[in-house]
């Protein structure tokens, strides 16, 4: 324990050697019947407090017991008694040393202000520690008006209990050596912010941020109310200053990093947070916030090592499975995605989200009736989930169940959110069973909800084009690929029509064609390609 208890509990005084207890005090307290007895009590109270300056406490103990037996019942050695224990970490021992000493002596203001000390180290989760040490800081202001301490106490109790203004109003009453300490203005700081007075924040920030002894500790203090109030801006100063007088924690590179994420600063937070797993290397949390970062930069490889290091470290969690498969498919990664959020399902079966992608992504593949079992589950945790509904009657539709497709398509049209796609699979089923006035209907229902749809405007491409409507199917698949220039089915159902109609743009759509096929195939080979992660040079290599 520090010299706390002898001064300014709360590192107002933190850069300096504390201060003797208020002599004055104990002096009043004695009984002298002499000048010369005051001097004597004077010169031992004085010899006691230099040993206890000194970390000499057993001796200023023995001192201590030796001036009890000349000075009975006196407040100011059972004062001194109780900080000779609270320095050695004997704590119920202190608080029975302060309290006698408020018996013996009821206005000693010094004991007051250390026991409730001894509170304030509680009172921040202990709601009967902070009303005591509020009821001890305010008689202490009932003995002594002009008391900083007690009306910092009392500022930082009321922030606890969410009375900010009232908080602000103790700290207004501060001196202003006081008011000027690291302590006063981080608190003046965290409530400016909690009020959601802005300016009033930064400028308290600005303040606090000049501070030479501004630690990491104090920027601590008004974290939760800056990040309440959104300013990252403000975090963001605060702890960078704070870096600038002593090393951070990884927790505070971790908070400074996330800062500067939160202010777009992508590059700079990428290094802060690579700073902060550096000084903790066992961090899953910072890798995750390392692959957020990376993936905001649109940097995915770098995303996809940190997610593999990550997955080292914690290899039974099935979100990091589940954001390595997520990365892999939006690098067309489709066998490393599709065999990582299996893993996912694997590891958490009942996660409703896992079930739904591993699903969609089934679906996509040579036997889309695996997806089955998957969206059933989700359906099953789920069973109101729009898109759960959609999803299963699209997986049908693949596995060429149209049955089955048809009656969850019937459930879809239903939702505001699924109904233009519902409507167009019906279409195309429609179509493909050669009911194409039904198919026309539902495409053209389709359109009318979501007339942007380069897919449906295909599809009633062909089924004009199976009407031999010519002239619609030749604007439908034109509009297609207005909207999707690289549309398999717009640009297939126009070549289809120039060759039906001897179009002389025939040779040059086949060679687009043919382009587009080429692409198709090529982007379904890349997404059957899997990777290895490597850690032989200390990074991480895409093969």
């Amino acid at each position: 324990m520090s010299h706390s208890l002898l001064t300014w509990g709360w590192r107002l005084t933190r850069a300096r050697r504390p201060a003797p207890v208020l002599f004055a005090l104990l002096l009043s307290a004695m009984p002298a019947n002499s000048q010369t007895a005051a001097q004597a009590y004077h010169q031992t109270v004085v010899s006691i407090q230099q040993q206890i300056e000194a970390d000499n406490f057993e001796r200023a103990r023995t001192m201590i017991a030796a001036a009890a037996r000349k000075y009975p019942s006196d407040g100011g050695l059972d004062n001194l008694l109780g900080v000779v224990e609270i320095q050695q970490g004997h704590v119920e021992r202190a608080r029975q040393a302060f309290s006698t000493a408020i018996k013996h002596n009821p206005r000693l203001a010094s004991a007051v202000m250390n026991l409730s000390r001894i509170d304030m180290q509680a009172a921040s989760d202990d709601l009967s520690r902070r009303a005591e040490a509020r009821r001890l800081s305010e008689k202490v202001l009932q003995l002594d008006p002009s008391n900083d301490e007690a009306k910092y106490q009392l500022a930082t109790i009321l922030a606890w209990d969410h009375s900010y203004r009232r908080s602000l109003d103790y700290l207004e009453t501060l001196g202003q050596q006081a008011r000027e300490q690291v302590g006063a203005e981080a608190l003046r700081c965290s409530d400016e912010a909690a009020l959601g007075l802005r300016e009033g924040a930064s400028k308290a920030a600005t303040a606090l941020a000049a501070n030479p002894d501004l630690t990491e500790q104090d920027a601590m203090v008004c974290l939760p109310a800056l990040r309440k109030a959104r300013r990252a801006d403000l975090i963001e100063v605060l702890f960078a200053s704070a870096a600038g007088h002593q090393t951070l924690s990884s927790a505070g590179l971790r908070i400074l990093g996330l800062a500067m994420e939160a202010e777009g600063k992508l590059k700079p937070a990428l290094a802060m947070l690579e700073s902060a797993f550096a000084a903790n290397s066992k961090s899953v949390a910072v890798l995750v916030d390392l692959t957020r970062v990376a993936e905001a930069a649109s940097d995915h490889k770098g995303a996809l090592g940190y997610l593999a290091h990550a997955r080292e470290l914690e290899p039974d969690d099935a979100s990091l499975a589940y954001e390595f498969g997520v990365i892999c498919f939006k690098m067309d990664l489709y066998g490393e995605g599709r065999k990582a959020i299996t893993e996912a399902v694997n590891m958490a079966p009942g996660n409703p989200t896992y079930n739904y992608e591993l699903g969609m992504i089934a679906s996509l593949g040579n036997d889309p009736s695996e997806a089955l079992s998957y969206l059933n589950k989700f359906h099953s945790l789920r069973p109101h989930d729009e898109t759960g509904i959609l999803a299963l009657g699209v997986a049908y539709f693949r596995a060429k169940d149209y049955d089955s497709a048809l009656n969850w398509f019937k459930q879809a049209v239903s939702s505001a959110a699924t109904a233009a796609d519902a409507h167009f699979y019906l279409g195309r089923i429609a179509r493909q069973e050669g009911h194409l006035d039904e198919a026309s209907r539902e495409l053209k229902q389709s359109l009318s909800m979501r007339g942007d749809s380069a897919d449906a405007l295909a599809e009633l491409g062909q089924v004009y084009l199976a009407n031999r409507d010519n002239s619609d199917a030749d604007s439908s698949f034109e509009r297609g690929i207005q909207l999707d220039p690289d549309n398999y089915t717009a640009n297939l159902g126009l070549l289809q029509l120039y060759a039906r109609t001897g179009d002389q743009r025939r040779d040059r759509q086949s060679k687009r064609f043919d382009e587009i096929k080429s692409k198709k195939e090529q982007h379904d080979r890349e997404m059957m390609r899997t990777i290895e992660i490597r850690r032989d040079t200390g990074s991480d290599d895409l093969q």
